[in-house]
C-alpha cells in the first residue's frame, strides 16, 4: 500500500483535487502513477482488469499537440473519463509522457476523500498511439485560454472518436494486485468525526450495496472543508414528529443550506446498466431530491426558531434573516440534459432563495477548490445568479475550471 510505504505523499495527494498524478521513487529513479478518481471510476477499472489512455491528437496554430484521455468503462461508448492537458513547460506533463514509455509501472487508486482503495503492478499495451508509431508532435506553452481551448477540444474528439481510436489507445493492464481489494475503512479520527450529529467513526469500502449512509458522510467531509463542525449537520430531525427534515443542514450567521442526496449502489451489476437505465435513475433521484429540500424548506421558514434534534441533541436554528439555499447532489448528470437541471433549478423560486443541481464528482470538485466558508457561499450564489440572469444551465464542473483558470490568469499577470 502507497500511504503505509511512502506516508509522505499522503499530504501530496490530499491536497490533489482528482486526476492523474505521478511521483518518482527517489530510490529508483522510476515514476508510479496515483489515480484519484470517482468510486464508480475505480470499481470500473477492477471489473475490466485495467483502464485505458488515449492519446488525442489536436491541432494548434503551431501544429499538432496531444493531451491525455483516461476512460474508465462502465459503459462501452461513453465511459467516465478523465482529462489531462499536457504542456511543455509543465513537468507533470513530461513525466505522464515518461510514464506511458514504460512496459510496466505500479498504479494506486484513491477516492475522493484521498483513501487508497486498490493498487496493482501494470504492464502498458501501446495499441498504436502517437507515442509509439513515430507521428510527430509538440506541446504547447501554458496558457489559461490555450487550456479552456484544449479541454473543449479534448472532450470532443473523445466524444467523436472511432474504432481505430479505441484500437490505438494505450491499455493499463493490471498484472498482479499490491494489496487486496476488498478492504474495509474504518475512521476513528476527531476531525473526522466531530460533526453535529456525528456516531464517532465511520466507515467505507469501494463496493456500495446500501450507498445512502456513504455518499452523506462523504458530502459531510466535503463540506467541513468550509465550514466549521457545530455548523454541519447530518439527519437533522424534526424535536415534535422525530422525522428527518434532510441528509445535511448547514447553518452560518447568514446562511442556512439544504443538501439532500442521493445515490446508487456501487456495484459490479449497478455499473453495467443500460445507460438508460442510469439516466432514468438520476430523473427519479433528481425529483426525490427536490421534494425532500421542499418539505424541509417549507418546516424550517414557517418558525423564526425550529425546533430540531440531531441525534440525540436539541439543536434550536434561528431561520430569520438567514439565506435559504438548496444543493441537491445526485449520483450522475447527464451532457444532453442542460435543460432539465435548469428547470429543476427554478422549480424552486418562492421556496428557497437559491437552487443548484450536482452530481457527486462535481460536488468533490466545488468543495475541494472553494475551501472556506466565504469562498464557498460566495461561488455558490454566483453560480446561481449565473444560471438565473441567463436562464440557461452552467455546468457546476466547468464552473469551477473556469475560476481555476481566471486565478491561474492573475497569478501569471501578477
Amino acid at each position: 500500500m502507497l500511504t503505509v510505504l511512502h506516508a509522505e505523499i499522503i499530504p501530496t495527494i490530499r491536497s490533489f483535487a482528482g486526476g492523474l498524478l505521478t511521483f518518482r521513487h527517489a530510490e529508483t529513479g522510476l515514476l508510479s502513477l496515483v489515480v484519484k478518481a470517482q468510486k464508480e471510476a475505480i470499481l470500473a477499472a477492477r471489473m475490466n482488469g485495467g483502464f485505458s489512455c488515449y492519446v488525442a491528437p489536436l491541432m494548434s496554430t503551431s501544429g499538432l499537440t496531444i493531451s491525455l484521455i483516461s476512460a474508465f468503462f462502465d459503459d462501452s461508448d461513453e465511459p467516465l473519463i478523465i482529462a489531462s492537458l499536457l504542456f511543455a513547460d509543465d513537468q507533470h506533463s513530461r513525466d505522464l509522457l515518461e510514464l506511458l514509455a514504460y512496459d510496466e509501472f505500479d498504479v494506486y487508486f484513491f477516492d475522493d476523500r484521498s483513501r487508497e482503495l486498490m493498487s496493482y503492478h501494470a504492464v502498458v499495451e501501446d495499441g498504436g498511439s502517437c507515442l509509439f508509431n513515430g507521428t510527430e508532435f509538440g506541446l504547447l506553452t501554458y496558457h489559461p485560454e490555450t487550456a479552456k481551448v484544449m479541454l473543449t477540444a479534448v472532450r470532443g474528439w473523445f466524444g467523436l472518436r472511432t474504432r481505430a481510436d479505441d484500437e490505438a489507445a494505450i491499455r493499463i493492464v493490471f498484472e498482479k494486485a499490491l494489496m487486496p481489494d476488498d478492504i474495509f475503512i474504518m475512521d476513528l479520527t476527531i476531525d473526522g468525526n466531530d460533526y453535529r450529529g456525528s456516531t464517532g467513526f465511520s466507515h467505507d469500502s469501494l463496493t456500495r450495496t446500501d450507498p445512502g449512509y456513504f455518499q452523506e458522510s462523504d458530502i459531510v467531509a466535503g463540506l467541513r472543508r468550509a465550514f466549521g463542525a457545530d455548523q454541519v449537520a447530518l439527519n437533522p430531525r424534526r424535536r415534535d414528529t422525530n422525522k428527518e427534515i434532510l441528509d445535511v443542514l448547514v447553518v452560518t450567521e447568514s446562511h442556512i443550506l439544504l443538501v439532500q442526496a442521493k445515490d446508487s449502489p456501487n456495484t459490479e451489476t449497478s455499473l453495467a446498466r443500460a445507460l438508460e437505465r442510469k439516466r432514468r435513475a438520476s430523473h427519479r433521484q433528481l425529483a426525490d431530491a427536490l421534494r425532500q429540500v421542499r418539505g424541509a424548506a417549507r418546516f424550517l421558514m414557517r418558525q423564526q426558531m425550529a425546533d430540531l434534534v440531531v441525534n440525540t441533541q436539541n439543536w434550536d436554528v434561528c431561520t430569520d434573516g438567514r439565506t435559504l439555499i438548496g444543493i441537491v447532489v445526485i449520483k450522475e448528470l447527464f451532457d444532453n440534459e442542460g435543460a432539465t437541471y435548469l428547470e429543476a433549478c427554478g422549480s424552486m423560486a418562492g421556496i428557497v432563495d437559491g437552487m443548484i443541481v450536482m452530481d457527486y464528482p462535481s460536488f468533490c470538485v466545488f468543495a475541494h477548490h472553494f475551501c472556506s466558508q466565504t469562498s464557498f457561499i460566495t461561488s455558490l450564489e454566483r453560480l446561481i445568479a449565473l444560471i438565473r440572469d441567463a436562464n440557461a444551465w452552467v455546468w457546476p464542473k466547468d464552473f469551477v475550471m473556469a475560476d481555476i483558470l481566471a486565478r491561474l490568469d492573475d497569478l501569471n499577470q501578477g
